[in-house]
């Protein structure tokens, strides 16, 4: 019998009712052809990290570049690092959490939320508290138009510095919510238009400049959705997204579309997962955005006491979602914020001082990668099937020269109850070294009594691209 398409291309989409949909892609970035190719789409290696600096044991709780040069906060302390990896330490910055920061390309402002706020000054090289006593408690910071932006850390008002200058505040210069009284979470400049984002509506402001406050709603600028997670703003594909929902909805991912609207990305699956984390961890949230192999991703990261952490990724290019992860169990990514200098593609951690870069290995300072990929269920019109033979098609002959990933291994199970329970693991090999012709086959799969759902994992630290896969399948009893 001729072998048939299975589709293997797709991201992560688990339905609340598992045998409807126990999609999973984890370590795999889906990416569609944008020209005739073996197949409409594939599951890309992602680029794994290698040191490009460290501070020690103190985990990130920020990141920007300013002037061409990467600053962190790491632990108590404000570090840049030089296109040799090497640190310079700045001194203390008060609490724990994640902070923060806007520029104007010489002072740095840095916010502790609900904490301290702080200046540094690249010309001095010198740290400075703020002690304005018209400087209100804040949680975020913005720059636009010479103004250092910052929202109230009890969500009444947004107000701003003294033209460049994050240590003077007038107390005549602050703003509010007019439309919707509701509390003020965050700020984010995109297009030049300073967006204020509170829990249930988004306005949208500029700058009118004269004297007094300079900032100025747009008439009719407003968006009918909220923002739930102060750090989940981000900039991604000419715009912005966020985390939160309108009136009375739960947490989704939503990407403004213009000054009075926003859509919805995440997918329903993806809604579901957001919402297992309590309002205070979703409250928490971060995000970021890099690029990888001419793909565009922004990710999103939960975390939790209570439930696994998670980082969902969505990519721009294939409109699909996947996760990324350290180790070999369910967990986040332990990149806490990306930067772009010298060059590189620069990655914080959060478990401890490292500074990454994203580099092509396959390993995250040495460890394991785990991919994994749990298709959509395949059947016949409901129909029982005899799996004859299943081919998976990768990029062969990519194994290393010795030791673990010589002989790379990719290993295959599947599940005929709708993804509860899988059967044991069967390892078929990729190539070795310049092995370019190697196929990869499983026989003798049995039969399926309604339909089927495989799972590919793979650990050896070579390069796994996924680009194809087909079964022969017979229809019958």
């Amino acid at each position: 019998m001729p072998q048939i398409p299975l589709n293997i291309f797709g991201g992560f989409y688990e339905n609340q009712s598992i045998p409807m949909s126990h999609q999973n892609c984890i370590n795999w970035i889906p990416q569609i052809a944008e020209s005739e190719a073996l197949s409409t789409g594939a599951l890309i290696q992602p680029k794994g990290l290698t040191q490009f600096g460290t501070t020690g044991d103190n985990a990130n709780r920020g990141a920007i570049v300013m002037g061409g040069i990467p600053y962190v906060v790491n632990g108590n302390a404000l570090f840049s690092f030089d296109s040799a990896g090497a640190y310079t330490n700045y001194g203390f910055i008060s609490g724990t959490g994640r902070v923060s920061m806007a520029s104007n390309g010489t002072k740095l402002a840095i916010v502790v939320p609900g904490g301290n706020a702080y200046q540094f000054d690249s010309g001095t090289s010198t740290i400075t508290q703020v002690t304005d006593p018209d400087y209100i408690t804040a949680d975020t910071v913005v720059f636009k138009d010479g103004y250092y932006v910052y929202t109230a850390s009890d969500g009444s008002v947004f107000f701003n510095s003294a033209l460049n200058d994050p240590l003077t505040f007038d107390a005549l210069d602050f703003g509010t919510a007019e439309i919707n009284p509701d509390r003020i979470i965050a700020a984010h400049v995109n297009h030049n238009e300073l967006f204020i984002l509170g829990e249930e509506t988004i306005e949208v402001f500029q700058n009118i400049g004269g004297s007094g406050f300079p900032f100025q709603r747009i008439q009719g600028a407003n968006i009918q959705k909220g923002c739930y997670a102060k750090f989940s703003p981000v900039e991604f594909d000419n715009t912005f997204m966020f985390i939160g929902g309108g009136v009375n909805e739960k947490a989704a991912i939503w990407r403004v579309i213009s000054s009075q609207s926003a859509v919805k990305v995440s997918t329903d699956a993806i809604d579901n997962a957001i919402q297992k984390f309590t309002e205070a961890e979703i409250a928490l949230a971060f995000s970021y955005t890099f690029t990888v192999n001419g793909q565009f991703i922004v990710a999103f990261t939960f975390e939790s006491d209570t439930i696994p952490d998670v980082t969902f990724c969505y990519n721009g290019t294939s409109k699909r979602w996947f996760q990324m992860q350290s180790g070999l169990s369910d967990n986040k990514w332990r990149v806490n914020a990306i930067v772009q200098a010298y060059g590189e593609i620069l990655c914080t951690d959060t478990e401890d001082g490292r500074i990454g870069k994203l580099d092509d290995v396959y390993t995250e300072y040495g460890e394991t990668i785990y991919q994994e990929r749990t298709s959509q269920p395949y059947m016949i019109d409901g129909s029982a099937q005899f799996w004859s033979e299943n081919e998976l098609f990768m990029e062969s002959g990519v194994g290393l020269t010795s030791g673990q990933g010589s002989d790379p291994q990719i290993r295959m199970s599947y599940s005929d109850d709708g993804g509860r329970t899988f059967s044991a693991e069967r390892a078929r090999s990729f190539g070795k070294i310049g092995e370019y012709k190697k196929r990869i086959v499983w026989r003798r799969l049995g039969r399926v009594p309604f339909n089927r759902v495989v799972r590919f994992v793979n650990t050896d630290p070579v390069k796994a691209n996924i680009l194809k896969m087909e079964g022969t399948l017979e229809e019958g009893y």
